[in-house]
């Protein structure tokens, strides 16, 4: 027993203090370029707003809860026009998941008046490590994004809230700008309700510091997703160990 709880504890320091000794070991690799970007995270965490991280909980409570009754854990991330934020929240929080070992997690996104995936969204994501390629489907521009060997990659493309391949059960909906947030009064389905907002970083577009501002909301949604998926791990390894007593 207290050699099992000494190994957890090893985890949960890893957790606290830097992922590089136990990235090879307890944690699901990320492509190499993607694990260097996440590395340096929980010195991140630290710096998250109080206010901000009690609404990342939110998303912890949820997916735990729906973790120990056996339901699916599905978030929907909705914006006005599905395509900056509410894409790199869908695939980072797929990316974070996938890190802390979370198979059964996925994520979707939509919008209240979907257009195009803009390109600048798309080299931002690779500039942090993931891979894409463009296959449109029917004419419509889809992006196929991988973030590790030997998985399934995320397609990406715009589209509505009630999208066919969008869940209708069972899921959180995190709403991630105001004006979808103020306009959406109910999504049908919804087992819970969270507004998450960020910037938009295409309000920058053309002038001249867009690159900059696409990178930097670029990383901070990737923290806290790693943020909400790190606090899941340790909260559910709690639970295992106060168990096992």
């Amino acid at each position: 027993m207290r050699i099992r709880q000494f190994f957890i504890a090893l985890i949960l320091m890893g957790m606290g203090h830097g992922w590089a000794m136990a990235q090879s070991s307890s944690f699901n690799d990320l492509y190499p370029i993607l694990n260097e970007y996440v590395r340096d995270f929980p010195d991140f965490f630290r710096k998250i707003p109080e206010e901000r991280r009690y609404r990342l909980k939110e998303i912890v409570y949820f997916l735990e809860e729906q973790r120990l009754s056996g339901a699916p854990l599905q978030i929907l991330f909705i914006s006005t026009d599905d395509n900056a934020i509410g894409q790199m929240a869908r695939v980072w929080s797929e990316a974070a998941a996938f890190y802390f070992g979370f198979k059964g997690y996925k994520a979707y996104s939509g919008g209240i008046e979907p257009g195009e995936i803009s390109e600048k969204t798309i080299t931002t994501l690779e500039k942090a490590g993931f891979i894409a390629y463009r296959k449109d489907v029917e004419g419509m521009r889809v992006y196929r994004l991988k973030y590790s060997y030997n998985i399934k990659p995320v397609n990406l493309f715009t589209k509505k809230i009630r999208h066919p391949s969008n869940p209708r059960h069972e899921f959180m909906a995190v709403f991630v700008d105001e004006n979808a947030e103020i306009n959406v009064q109910n999504v049908a389905g919804t087992y819970k309700r969270l507004f998450l907002p960020y910037e938009d970083p295409g309000g920058h577009d053309g002038t001249g510091n867009e690159d900059e501002i696409f990178q930097n909301k670029c990383r901070q949604v990737a923290v806290e997703m790693f943020y909400v998926f790190s606090n899941l791990r340790k909260r559910l390894l709690k639970n295992q160990t106060a168990g096992s007593e």
